[in-house]
């Protein structure tokens, strides 16, 4: 090594540790991920810059790594979410009014955040069929895919896929099963399940 090589190696330093993490969410190429607590026990929630990526109840992934390796973007545990977010999540868990909150649906189909803004717009206490939301789409054959679509959603309870039910009237399916569904709609007010 030569004069100049060692002095520019003494010039050398150790990058600060959360680099990677600080450059990754600067550039909105990643997601911050806390908990938050709710009527339904604690979630984990992710967010970027552009808004919530992704929610999760604890009983589904109960440590941070699990629900890292199931979230469908680069993502990294912080202690809490920021106090502003923190409030709008839990009031909007707990009237079921989420209308105040960001989505970054980013990395999901065209077709899918469709059927996610879609079911955004579903009131409290209300039910709708998923032919309804292909319908809204202009798409009425696309029943079943909306269906698997809403299986899909990163953002549940959030965008309430749970007020979509079968055209009988029935529950229909869930992620975190049927019981949970009629949970969820029974303490929004709809009675008829």
């Amino acid at each position: 090594m030569n004069d100049i090589e060692q002095a520019l190696a003494g010039l050398a330093e150790t990058p600060p540790w959360d680099l990677e993490r600080s450059t990754v969410i600067r550039a909105n190429a990643g997601d911050l991920v806390a908990t938050a607590d709710s009527p339904f026990g604690p979630l984990w929630i992710a967010w970027s810059m552009s808004g919530i990526t992704g929610l999760t109840p604890m009983f589904v992934d109960p440590t941070v790594e699990e629900f890292v390796d199931h979230h469908r973007r680069v993502s990294y545990g912080v202690d809490s979410l920021p106090g502003s977010l923190k409030s709008e999540i839990e009031e909007a868990l707990e009237s079921g009014e989420s209308a105040g909150l960001t989505f970054d649906l980013r990395g999901l189909s065209n077709f899918q955040q469709s059927v996610l803004e879609s079911c955004a717009t579903i009131p409290t206490g209300t039910v709708r069929p998923y032919g309804w939301i292909a319908e809204e789409l202009n798409k009425p054959g696309a029943t079943r895919a909306v269906g698997t679509a809403l299986a899909k959603n990163p953002i549940p309870f959030l965008i309430p896929c749970h007020r979509v039910v079968r055209s009988d009237g029935s529950v229909g399916n869930y992620a975190f099963g049927a019981e949970m569904k009629r949970e969820l709609l029974i303490r929004e007010g709809v009675i008829a399940f």
